[in-house]
């Protein structure tokens, strides 16, 4: 059975959007009251970047800035690779593997609906080899 990331992989989160302006402290504080590791970034609405925790660790901590004072408009990723909602599980998952991602956002046109993890990944498959040895 194909599984379509909404609603099969990502059933329902509260998506975390930031603007550009936005300091890379008060996004990694988000990140840790919602035990998330990215932050979609949107201008007007539309997606514009990502950050993640690699970002802030590469790009602000390993490198002594203050993240009260960098925006996450100088870490983020931008104009990220993404899919849409009715893409399949192995297509983020192939994705994913190939650019070697832990988050991958899921637009509608240009607007941010959501954002798979790795992990949310590994549960689907999880799932599925436990079905899977449960009828063999």
């Amino acid at each position: 059975m194909k599984r379509k990331l909404v609603p099969d992989v990502v059933k329902s989160q509260e998506l975390i959007l930031v603007s550009e302006d936005t300091s890379v402290a008060t996004v990694s504080k988000m990140m840790a009251d919602h035990n998330i590791g990215a932050v979609l970034v949107v201008n007007h609405g539309a997606l514009v970047g990502i950050v993640t925790e690699r970002d802030l660790n590469n790009k602000v901590l390993s490198k002594d800035l203050d993240p009260a004072t960098v925006e996450v408009a100088s870490v983020m990723t931008r104009n990220p690779d993404t899919l849409p909602p009715d893409a399949d599980a192995d297509e983020a998952l192939s994705l994913m593997h190939s650019k070697h991602y832990r988050h991958l956002p899921i637009t509608q046109g240009k607007r941010a609906v959501g954002i798979v993890s790795i992990r949310d990944l590994f549960k689907v498959a999880y799932e599925h080899l436990m079905a899977e040895q449960a009828t063999a």
